[in-house]
């Protein structure tokens, strides 16, 4: 069995302002996620399924993708990491059918979010909103549904309530970890530190066994597919015109169609990255 991690840092327990995710303070920098990453792995370890786990590969998909240690490899000879920017599929990098499950760590809710820690979807500077096929995107669905096309369910999602609050409906039976409660985007209760750890283990072990059993659908969407992009002012979408195949709807909103969705996940992802040339036009 291939476990595949994709991390973030917004949904982390302890975190609540952009600060802590930067290295500009280098006292929360990758305390909290290796901290909650090793929960995570003793979480494997006290499964029922550790003896068949031959790799665990941890995408660091924060920013630039440099916010866990190499060292931090050293807990489990299983651990493998994807690290640095320029890749391809981003937080979903080196994901293949040959994996069994996906895990999500330290995610957050989507733009708009009330009271979603950081709130964002993709890019907190450029996206207002986010869909696909007419449905509202956060960050957790984009890469589930990335996960799906490969046949691979997400069976454990570590992040604050709001987020946890997304995902009720659309990913029923996957095993959703709350981090803290948020009192506002910077503001949250955080949950007590052993507390979270003991639910990360046990949870990581429920959702283990779930995998082992099969009762959770791979998350998809069916071909073909609508990318619909609401930035957050109109010279970014001015800029993402540059892209062959978009459409623009109006001011501040593109579109874009295609059937394959490997296709639609590079495009979004050229489309947020070419947006923020956008705000340096005209200064």
């Amino acid at each position: 069995m291939k476990i595949y991690i994709s991390t973030d840092m917004e949904g982390l327990p302890g975190i609540n302002s952009w600060h802590q995710v930067s290295d500009k303070d280098p006292r929360f920098l990758n305390k909290y996620l290796e901290e909650t990453l090793r929960w995570v792995v003793d979480g494997i370890k006290a499964s029922n399924q550790n003896s068949d786990v031959d790799q665990i590969l941890v995408c660091d998909s924060h920013a630039l993708g440099e916010n866990v240690s190499y060292d931090f490899t050293e807990y489990d000879d299983r651990l493998y990491l994807v690290r640095g920017g320029l890749r391809d599929y981003y937080m979903m990098a080196g994901l293949d059918s040959s994996f069994s499950t996906v895990f999500f760590v330290g995610y957050h809710a989507g733009v708009g979010a009330m009271h979603g820690i950081m709130d964002h979807t993709y890019s907190s500077a450029s996206v207002h909103t986010m869909k696909i096929n007419g449905i509202r995107m956060n960050e957790t669905l984009i890469n589930a549904a990335f996960a799906g096309d490969l046949g691979i369910p997400v069976s454990c999602v570590i992040g604050d309530h709001a987020l946890v609050d997304e995902l009720k409906d659309a990913l029923k039976d996957t095993v959703l970890i709350e981090t803290k409660t948020g009192l506002s985007r910077f503001a949250a209760i955080m949950k007590p530190k052993n507390v979270v750890k003991q639910e990360v283990i046990a949870g990581v072990k429920a959702a283990l066994d779930k995998t082992y059993k099969k009762s959770i659908k791979p998350y998809k969407f069916e071909s073909p597919y609508e990318l619909e992009i609401e930035f957050n002012s109109t010279e970014m979408a001015d800029e993402s015109m540059l892209i062959p195949g978009l459409e623009r709807i109006d001011g501040r909103t593109v579109k874009y169609n295609c059937n394959a969705y490997p296709v639609l996940m590079k495009t979004m992802l050229a489309v947020v990255y070419t947006a923020r040339v956008g705000t340096d036009m005209g200064k």
